[in-house]
Formats: C-alpha cells, structure tokens, sequence
C-alpha cells in the first residue's frame, strides 16, 4: 500500500548512510541528540499512516486527527523518551531522517546545516540533499497513499497528536 513511500524513504536512508560514512569525522549527531527534534511539526498522511502503525495507532484514529494544529507549537518532539531518544525512530518521518544532513532549500541561498555537523570542513555538493527533489517525491508517494485510502492529499497530521494516541 505505501510501497512508493517505503522506496522514497529507503533511498533518503541510502542517501544519509553514504554522506555519514563518507564525513563521519564531521557528523556529530549521535543517539540521544535530539536538538532538532522539536514540536509542531506535522506530517503527510502517509507518513502519519506509517508512524501511527509503527506506534499501534488504528488507521481511522490516525485519519480523524488530519488538518487538527499541533498541541503545542514548542519544545521537544512528543516522541522523545527522557533520554532523548525517539520512540518511533524506525518509522520517523523523512524531516526527522534528513535533519543534520546538508540540506538545500529551494528559497535559501547556500546550505542549512545542524550547528553540530561539518564544523571543520564544508561538504561537497554531491554530499548536499536537494529538499526540493524530496518534496516532490514525497507529494507523490502521498497522492497515491491518499488516492487509496480517499483523503485529500494536502491534509497533514501533527506528530504530537498521533503521540497522544499511544
């Protein structure tokens, strides 16, 4: 059912697994840091349909929570456990596996970096992620999620209210 989904955030995996292995020495997020990981973020459906699995959440309850705002607008992730660690981590969202990466916005010039990484040396363009190329692909795999379960493909699914539900 979320097979272009799963192919979508394997690749992102790849993606990440290579640019850590290749800059390990400037890659400091490690478990446990969890700086980027902060409330109010909300998330396609698919990817909701996928995190609410992973956390034994029924798909109707998951789908009556879509275009509800966020429960706070600050502070940590609702999925961080005391020790920061995410409790959802094998099924996290793509915003959540790409953060520290190098990352190119389409409306920034240059490229957004967690504080904590690439301190000694700049990465090379080939170790950049273009989030515009995800968001496209990521719009995809979601269209065709919401095609077939019949919901509007712009509604999204705060993270915080999905944790609620546990």
């Amino acid at each position: 059912m979320n097979n272009g989904y799963l192919q979508l955030r394997a690749r992102v995996d790849r993606f990440v697994a290579s640019v850590c292995a290749r800059y390990s020495e400037q890659i400091n997020c490690k478990p446990g840091c969890s700086s980027c990981c902060v409330g109010g973020l909300t998330i396609v459906m698919v990817e909701a349909a996928i995190l609410g699995e992973a956390l034994g959440i029924h798909p109707e309850r998951i789908f009556l929570q879509a275009g509800q705002p966020p429960l706070q607008e600050d502070g940590p992730c609702a999925l961080l456990d005391d020790t920061g660690r995410c409790r959802a981590y094998a099924a996290r969202p793509l915003i959540c596996r790409t953060q520290g990466m190098p990352l190119k916005y389409p409306d920034l010039d240059g490229v957004s970096i967690c504080e904590l990484n690439f301190v000694d040396q700049e990465p090379h363009s080939s170790a950049v992620f273009n989030t515009e190329h995800l968001e496209t692909a990521l719009f995809a795999a979601n269209l065709a999620f919401c095609r077939q379960v019949d919901l509007h493909p712009t509604s999204r699914v705060a993270i915080d209210r999905l944790a609620q539900l546990v």
